[in-house]
């Protein structure tokens, strides 16, 4: 996989993991803040007519209520669609106001046992003096009591609840809104990454890439723009080996040269001393290139001289004798052949392996006349 492909899949897991543990921090943000502020709307609500509350509580306490809490209770009712039940208490439970006026009076216990309350809220009110709520219904509902305070002592008690469908609405808005919100980020921190990318490793490391490529025996050199970055590092590195390995080429090519001058030499005297007077010796590579002649060959040619250069391909005994002496190393092979208008006795030999150098000695011997 290729270092664009590693970045994509990384980046993107990074994102979404980043994306998920965001969401739910703001899922949990958004919940507490929608649902905190319709928890204080209704104890804002209920504070504010407080003292209408507390005054006729005063007046008539553990009584039903009067016709101003009445008319205060169906407004809040008639007023907030969020408000689907309203139960108005007196500070032992008793019931104070309901819209069904058959309860009105009815004991908490009596009430509880007859219609049941949504949750134990009440007592949880009465009980700690402050406002409490309760989520039911698998969270479509708060189930709130809100005590009415005279003197810091608990007069009565507001049970509403209320539902959170419109808290929910705007708790999947806000989703929506940080969700768009998270992809467009996404997508702009990911191009200026991604362009970051292409432009100061993907491309530069295409060039080094290509510059490598171009690299070759007969050029050891790397085509490359020196950069002040890693990248031009590694050029620097590269370049480094490379005149490196230019030294070592020359130092083999100059032992070569060398060992094939002593080479020369010695097959000079060895040849001198077993090749009878008047004959003709050749010294053969792997390559079928003559290494060693004891006579002067006026030949015109750069490099190397091949074998055929001197026999050519009509010369059929040579050619054959030399592939049989190739077949059978170590074992010396005879044939005829014309050389100049001149008879001649070929023996070949192709000498052991050396170290990977394979040799053939190849002598022409002129027939005597008889």
């Amino acid at each position: 996989m290729k270092l664009t492909s590693k970045w994509t899949l990384w980046f993107v897991l990074v994102s979404l993991y980043a994306a998920i543990i965001g969401g739910l921090f703001y899922y949990n943000l958004f919940k507490f803040v929608f649902d905190k502020k319709l928890q204080n709307e209704m104890v804002e609500m209920v504070r504010f007519r407080a003292p209408l509350l507390v005054s006729s509580l005063s007046a008539r306490p553990r009584s039903d209520a009067t016709f101003r809490e009445a008319e205060v209770m169906k407004a809040w009712k008639r007023n907030d669609d969020r408000i689907k039940n309203l139960v108005y208490l007196n500070d032992d439970g008793s019931i104070r106001w309901h819209e069904n006026t058959q309860f009105i009076k009815m004991s908490y216990s009596d009430y509880n046992n007859e219609v049941v309350f949504d949750t134990p809220v009440v007592p949880m009110a009465i009980r700690d003096r402050i406002p409490k709520a309760v989520m039911f219904d698998d969270g479509n509902y708060y189930d709130m009591a809100i005590p009415v305070l005279a003197k810091d002592t608990v007069a009565g008690v507001v049970n509403i609840t209320v539902s959170r469908q419109e808290a929910k609405s705007l708790i999947r808005q806000s989703m929506v809104r940080y969700a768009v919100g998270a992809i467009i980020m996404i997508l702009l921190i990911g191009g200026v990454l991604y362009l970051f990318l292409l432009l100061k490793i993907i491309r530069p490391l295409e060039g080094l890439k290509d510059g490598v490529d171009a690299v070759s025996l007969n050029r050891l050199e790397l085509p490359y723009t020196p950069r002040p970055d890693e990248i031009g590092d590694v050029a620097n590195s590269i370049t480094a080996l490379l005149g490196r390995i230019k030294e070592d080429v020359k130092g083999l090519e100059n032992v070569e040269i060398m060992s094939l001058e002593k080479e020369q030499k010695w097959w000079k005297t060895i040849l001198a001393v077993t090749v009878p007077h008047g004959a003709r010796a050749l010294v053969i590579d792997e390559n079928n290139n003559i290494l060693y002649t004891n006579f002067e060959m006026n030949i015109k040619k750069q490099g190397s001289v091949h074998l055929l250069d001197i026999f050519d391909g009509r010369q059929q005994n040579i050619i054959q004798v030399v592939g049989e002496a190739m077949e059978n190393p170590t074992k010396v092979l005879r044939g005829n052949v014309v050389n100049k208008n001149v008879k001649c006795t070929v023996k070949a030999v192709q000498l052991p392996d050396d170290a990977g150098k394979n040799r053939m000695i190849l002598v022409l011997e002129p027939e005597k006349s008889l």
